[in-house]
């Protein structure tokens, strides 16, 4: 295997050479935006499900910086990797990695934020690598599945936050309905001004605010460099935008 360099962040760095799926910018994007209006100090536990490298957690641990942030990971490699890349952040003594099913997973504490990044691909061919195949497709964890261990582990006034491509969004929403989750928020992702949004970052909670609010971010501008809305979403991770 060919060695690869750790992703470098401002505060940490992220070795994902043994990982399922490499950081990547729909990860460092839902751990910039999740819960974004939510008061640092109001935040005591973080759960990161499917927690691959771990990036996603370690930048909720950098944005919390009072808050004890557990990762879990069903592939082992993935979870060792992110296991060591916990223990070698500046937030090491705040952060922990499971390496089991989501569904197996039992905690006698409930948390303030959730977030996954979570498989998408729910049928058609799945890649050699079953690791890779695993984080890609929903062979071991269904929305279904996931959103009722969401809604199991959630504090009432918690929230839950997962990138998603949009063309999943009804089938994530019926999933979360049926658990008690309410839609409260949706940031579409545009990877270019004039194409339609690709992603979107879906924020729920159970409780049911009405009409969930909607923004847009575009990533690239017409030079394939950041947008001034992306370089402020990401420039307190990246070091050069």
């Amino acid at each position: 295997m060919n060695y690869m360099k750790p992703f470098k962040m401002k505060e940490f760095e992220v070795a994902h050479d043994q990982c399922a799926m490499r950081v990547n910018t729909d990860g460092c994007l839902l751990g910039a935006l999740a819960a974004s209006s939510t008061a640092v100090n109001d935040v005591q536990r973080v759960l990161d499900i499917g927690t691959g490298s771990g990036v996603i957690a370690l930048q909720l641990a950098q944005r919390f910086t009072d808050a004890f942030v557990d990762g879990i990971e069903i592939h082992g490699p993935s979870a060792k990797q992110a296991m060591d890349n916990f223990r070698n952040s500046p937030y090491h003594s705040r952060m922990v990695c499971y390496h089991q099913p989501i569904q197996e997973f039992e905690m006698n504490t409930y948390y303030d934020i959730i977030v996954s990044n979570p498989p998408y691909f729910e049928e058609g061919p799945t890649k050699s690598d079953h690791g890779v195949a695993s984080a890609r497709h929903a062979l071991t964890l269904d929305f279904k599945s996931l959103v009722m261990s969401v809604s199991g582990l959630l504090k009432p006034n918690g929230s839950f936050w997962a990138i998603l491509p949009c063309d999943r969004k009804d089938r994530f929403l019926d999933a979360a309905l049926d658990e008690g989750l309410f839609l409260n928020e949706v940031i579409h992702i545009k990877p270019k001004e004039k194409r339609d949004a690709n992603r979107c970052v879906f924020g729920l909670s159970k409780s049911n605010t009405g009409d969930a609010k909607h923004r847009t971010i575009t990533i690239y501008a017409d030079d394939q460099s950041y947008t001034s809305e992306t370089h402020e979403v990401l420039s307190p991770f990246y070091d050069s935008l």
